[in-house]
């Protein structure tokens, strides 16, 4: 929450200098989501304007990696449920092509996929199972859902308060704490076809969100605030 009319870090919870004596210690719009997730062709056809929470310029480069990790190693989802976004989203792999740490992130990811489920199941020769690096995956989600914490009301809300998190692929697979949450509160977007969440403020500092990607699958996040 800004103090004095100074606003803080979401991230780190510090105040921002509006006249810092170092550059990495500058206000940085940071997008909810990040605006990556949108891909660049939507962004032009819809005129997006997405929503930003302020940040530290270093704290907000600390997670950009881990952003193009999380957009990249999660495709395969957006491919098993919603082939037309993820048409769209291959698209834009393919725009950033000339960027060669997309090439690269790529064949990182997709080299570790292998003809073994993780419940030991031998998968058709045209399957294949992507061992994803769950802690990047959980930070970029955490991350998110301390964003939209932050715009809902104020609060900053440290890594260290978010109590459960859990990937669904589709609703049902939600904890039943979730799913009754979803009855006292409504879906909110700019942009539905790429990410959507209901927030629900429970009891004295806790807040359950669920947050759903590309119409792909969702996170279930719970925090203390």
């Amino acid at each position: 929450m800004a103090k004095n009319n100074t606003p803080i870090c979401y991230l780190c919870g510090d105040l921002i200098d509006p006249n810092p004596l170092q550059d990495q210690l500058k206000l940085s719009r940071d997008h909810i989501p990040p605006k990556q997730f949108f891909p660049k062709q939507i962004r032009i056809d819809e005129s997006l304007n997405l929503e930003w929470a302020p940040s530290h310029k270093k704290c907000n480069n600390d997670y950009k990696n881990d952003e193009d990790y999380f957009y990249h190693s999660l495709y395969p989802l957006v491919a098993n449920s919603n082939p037309v976004m993820a048409q769209t989203v291959f698209q834009d792999f393919k725009r950033r092509s000339h960027n060669p740490q997309t090439p690269a992130m790529l064949r990182d990811i997709f080299s570790s996929a292998s003809r073994t489920s993780s419940g030991g199941i031998i998968l058709p020769s045209d399957k294949g199972e992507i061992n994803v690096d769950l802690v990047k995956i959980q930070r970029i989600a955490g991350k998110i859902a301390r964003g939209i914490v932050f715009l809902k009301s104020g609060d900053y809300c440290p890594e260290t308060n978010i109590v459960d998190m859990r990937i669904c692929e589709n609703e049902s697979e939600a904890p039943e704490m979730y799913q009754l949450s979803w009855k006292a509160t409504s879906v909110e977007s700019i942009y539905p076809k790429v990410f959507s969440f209901k927030y629900f403020p429970f009891l004295q500092g806790y807040y359950i969100l669920s947050i759903l990607f590309w119409e792909a699958f969702m996170f279930c996040i719970t925090i203390q605030n």
